[in-house]
C-alpha cells in the first residue's frame, strides 16, 4: 500500500491561484514530530530541570498535543533515552563542523576548548540532568547506561582517529569530557558564569605543556 500523503492545498493571493502540493508522508510527519519533541525536551529540561520538565511541559514547548509523547514512545524513559541519542547526534555534527571550519582537533590540547563549546550548550546541561535522574529511576538507568557506553565508545574512536593516535587509551578524552560537563553545570553556582572559561583555558594550557607535540602518546606518557 502506498504511503499516505496530505491533500493538495490551494491558496489565493492577489487574485491568482497558487497550488501548493504537500506530499509529506506519514513517516516524514512522525520524524518531524519526534525531532520537535527532542528539541523541546532539551530546552525544557535545561530550563526547568528533569523533575520540572513534565511530558505536558515538553509537549507545550514543542507545540504538539500533550499526548504526543505517549503516542510515539512506549514510556517516558524510552522517550528520554531517545533524547540522549538525539543530542549525541547533534553533538557529533557540531564537533565535525568546528573541526572543519577552524582546522582544529589534531592536537590533544585542542579538545578542551572544542568540547566546551559543544558540551556547555543547553543540550549538554539537559543530558547531565538526565544522567543524574537515572540514578533514582531503574527503568531510565537500564536504557541510559548502555546508550551512554555506546556513545562514549563512538566519541573516543572519533577522537583517536582525528588526532592519529596509535594508543587508543580513553583516559584523556574521558578526562576532558567529564571535566567540561562538570564545569558546564558548575556555572549555575558561581556569580560570574563566564569566568568558567578561565578553567577551560587552564585545562588547555595543561595539555599543551604536557604534550608539546600534541600527541596523545606524549600526554599519557
Amino acid at each position: 500500500m502506498p504511503a499516505a500523503v496530505e491533500p493538495v492545498s490551494v491558496a489565493r493571493r492577489s487574485g491568482k491561484s497558487e497550488v501548493h502540493i504537500l506530499r509529506r508522508t506519514q513517516e516524514q510527519r512522525t520524524a518531524e514530530t519526534r525531532a520537535a519533541l527532542f528539541a523541546a525536551a532539551v530546552a525544557t529540561i535545561s530550563r526547568l530541570g528533569y523533575s520540572g520538565a513534565s511530558n505536558a511541559e515538553i509537549a507545550d514547548e514543542a507545540g504538539v498535543s500533550r499526548g504526543a509523547i505517549t503516542h510515539h514512545f512506549a514510556t517516558r524513559a524510552a522517550f528520554i533515552a531517545e533524547v540522549v541519542r538525539w543530542v549525541f547526534e547533534q553533538e557529533v555534527a557540531a564537533y565535525q563542523q568546528i573541526q572543519r571550519d577552524r582546522h582544529v582537533g589534531t592536537r590533544v590540547s585542542d579538545w578542551p576548548a572544542i568540547s566546551w563549546e559543544v558540551l556547555s550548550r543547553p543540550s549538554g546541561v539537559a543530558v547531565l540532568e538526565i544522567f543524574v535522574a537515572s540514578r533514582s529511576d531503574p527503568e531510565l538507568a537500564s536504557l541510559i547506561r548502555p546508550a551512554q557506553q555506546a556513545i562514549e565508545e563512538a566519541a573516543a574512536s572519533a577522537f583517536f582517529d582525528r588526532i592519529g593516535a596509535t594508543v587508543r587509551d580513553p583516559a584523556a578524552i574521558r578526562l576532558v569530557v567529564w571535566a567540561v560537563r562538570g564545569m558546564a553545570l558548575g556555572r549555575e553556582f558561581i556569580d560570574d558564569p563566564g569566568s568558567m572559561q578561565a578553567s577551560v583555558d587552564l585545562l588547555t594550557s595543561m595539555f599543551a605543556r604536557l604534550s608539546p607535540s600534541g600527541n596523545l602518546e606524549e600526554l599519557i606518557g
